[in-house]
């Protein structure tokens, strides 16, 4: 049974795959509802397949009872889809059958979404519901009186859930039907056909010679894997699993290696030009394209490695660690010979992207690329077979993106049709008392309270609802907002007390979550001040001139450093006593801000610290703090 239940989930993954690619491709053009009804529809089958109930027979006719639900309710949609998108909203009462299938929807939605995400977003999904209808009673409550609204009657939410594009079939699952599913796809094919291997094996032989080289490798390694995966977890699977033990075996701590690896792999999800499901939405919600995103991301990603290649470097020297092994590394000229051709993939991506094309046809190009690619070299073969688990992977993959968007869009429907996004943001300027930093201060803790344990989706589509906005309203760029939270929603893989990425990391690191997910929160600390310097420097989007930009880039890129000097506590061969460290935090600090007096001072305190270091002078230190 068990055989026939996997033949059965892998032969709807692949034929989920190849209707996505018939729909993406340049010959067809299907009617979008069809096409989201369609996805989601495959989603919960394959869903309840994989996520099914353990147990009995009972089990196992619920089970059987939710699939035969979902195909009626969202077999109703494709097939009436015509009379649906010109149905008139909130003019007339749902019948029983629309009734029906609307709430019906909602409870395989939400369900799936208990079994695939856990019950942190799907009680999130709840109070949003329950906050739909019981709204007008917050005006009871002193406290919760400004987020009192009229009320939504059951039809009113029938009409927005369902019959509209406003809900669970809106933006979220429409970028998760026309985008996210072919890169997850193609970031699963080239994987299977070999270009995970080839980008590990060069980035070892280009890293390994070098003062913590295995540690650099994971830096560099995880960010080239966020071309393939959007996913925090899956790159510590992938490239976790040679890294960690490489860093153990030259003698980093369990808990740093695990925590390099999470807060690498958790930096994939904004490389460019694959940054995970969330960017294809902010391209959507904010009507750019995503050229502009992959663009405007471009140099905080290289900032965020460049902070960890920085503290990874320093930590080496600290401990005195040596490079690997000549025989080890493998020569970089040679692994790179060996593989090339997996390069072909993103150059066709990159190619039809900065042509102007729509990333769904840039995908359906680096998929038919990727499925090409082996057979370019006798080298490099595989079977059909091999070919087939990748898109089985991939599938079964976007699966859970498709349910988090489907989830996300029964918030986002509350949200705008009970009015909540306008209040939210004036709750925050009225407590930020109309300064945008003391806003972004707020909007960081909402990021932390709203992707704890969530994915990275969700969470930036509350966030992008909700608190967006009011950075907006208080002198914030649209673009720079939206990259805030969405940063914010990223690093909520690495920040206790539910670090996603962190617990992956730990038992191959063979360390407690709890020090892996501290260890890692400590290390990605400057990673956190980026989106601060983005917001306060538009121009690091590529929002200005050269000139100022190479000012601002430098800047940034001298407080990162600072930082990442401050927490690893090493420089110039010794310790850094508690005033050089200090001091170097409020270098950092006043690098951030616009201002060119301040960053001369922060200049000079650098200069002094480094001074001090290489001269050996002695300052005070902490009791107990090492002289060593």
């Amino acid at each position: 049974m068990p055989f026939t239940l996997d033949r059965t989930v892998t032969a709807l993954a692949v034929s989920m795959a190849l209707f996505h690619l018939f729909v993406a491709s340049p010959f067809t053009l299907l009617p979008d509802l069809v096409v989201r009804g369609t996805h989601l529809l495959l989603a919960l089958v394959i869903g309840f397949l994989v996520y099914g109930m353990k147990g009995g027979r009972v089990q196992k006719a619920i089970d059987l009872a939710l699939i035969a639900l979902s195909i009626i309710c969202l077999g109703y949609l494709i097939v009436f889809h015509s009379s649906i998108v010109v149905r008139p909203p909130w003019t007339r009462d749902a019948t029983p059958m629309e009734l029906f299938v609307a709430l019906g929807t909602v409870v395989v939605v939400l369900e799936l979404t208990r079994r695939a995400l856990g019950l942190a977003i799907t009680g999130l999904c709840l109070i949003f519901v329950l906050y739909g209808f019981f709204g007008p009673d917050l005006r009871h409550v002193d406290f919760l009186r400004p987020l009192a609204h009229s009320g939504v009657d059951l039809n009113e939410f029938v009409d927005q859930m369902y019959f509209s594009f406003e809900g669970i079939f809106g933006v979220a699952l429409g970028v998760s039907t026309n985008f996210i599913f072919l890169f997850v796809v193609f970031g699963a094919l080239l994987q299977v056909i070999g270009g995970g291997d080839f980008f590990v094996n060069v980035t070892k032989a280009a890293t390994g010679s070098t003062r913590g080289g295995p540690a650099k490798m994971a830096v560099v390694a995880s960010a080239l894997m966020g071309t393939m995966s959007g996913s925090s977890v899956a790159n510590v699977a992938t490239t976790g699993a040679i890294t960690i033990p490489m860093m153990r075996k030259l003698g980093y701590p369990r808990n740093f290696a695990g925590a390099v690896e999470a807060v690498a792999s958790t930096g994939g999800q904004i490389t460019p030009p694959i940054m995970g499901a969330a960017a294809f939405l902010m391209a959507a919600i904010l009507g750019i394209t995503y050229q502009e995103v992959i663009t405007a991301a471009a140099l905080p990603a290289i900032l965020f490695f460049s902070s960890l290649l920085v503290a990874v470097h320093w930590e080496a020297l600290k401990h005195g660690l040596q490079p690997l092994d000549r025989s080890e590394k493998g020569a970089t000229w040679r692994e790179f010979k060996a593989g090339w051709t997996f390069l072909l993939p993103l150059v066709v991506i990159m190619t039809f992207l900065m042509m102007g094309y729509t990333p769904s046809l840039s995908a359906f190009w680096g998929v038919v690329a990727t499925l090409v690619t082996p057979f370019l070299r006798r080298s490099t073969w595989v079977s059909l077979a091999v070919l087939a688990d990748g898109l089985n992977l991939g599938a079964r993959a976007a699966v859970t993106v498709a349910i988090a968007c489907a989830s996300a869009g029964i918030i986002v429907g509350i949200v705008q049709i009970s009015g909540l996004g306008f209040r939210f943001s004036s709750l925050v300027i009225a407590f930020a008392d109309g300064n945008l930093y003391a806003a972004l201060f707020l909007a960081m803790i909402a990021a932390f309270i709203f992707g704890m344990g969530m994915p990275t989706t969700p969470a930036y589509i509350i966030q992008a609802t909700l608190v967006a906005p009011a950075l907006v309203d208080l002198g914030a760029t649209p673009l720079s907002a939206h990259l805030f939270v969405f940063y914010y929603a990223v690093l909520g893989q690495i920040t206790p007390p539910v670090a996603v990425a962190a617990f992956a990391a730990a038992p191959i690191a063979g360390a407690t979550s709890t020090s892996v997910g501290w260890r890692a929160f400590a290390l990605g600390i400057p990673a956190y001040v980026i989106p601060f310097l983005f917001v306060a420097n538009p121009v690091l989007l590529g929002q200005g001139e050269l000139v100022d930009l190479l000012i601002v880039l430098s800047r940034s890129a001298a407080a990162i450093v600072c930082l990442s000097i401050m927490l690893t506590g090493w420089l110039g061969g010794r310790p850094l006593a508690w005033v050089s460290r200090g001091t170097l935090l409020i270098a950092a600090a006043l690098l951030i801000a616009p201002n060119h007096i301040l960053s001369a001072v922060a200049v000079v305190a650098i200069v002094c610290v480094w001074s001090i270091q290489r001269s050996g002078l002695t300052l005070p230190r902490l009791k107990g703090e090492s002289r060593d």
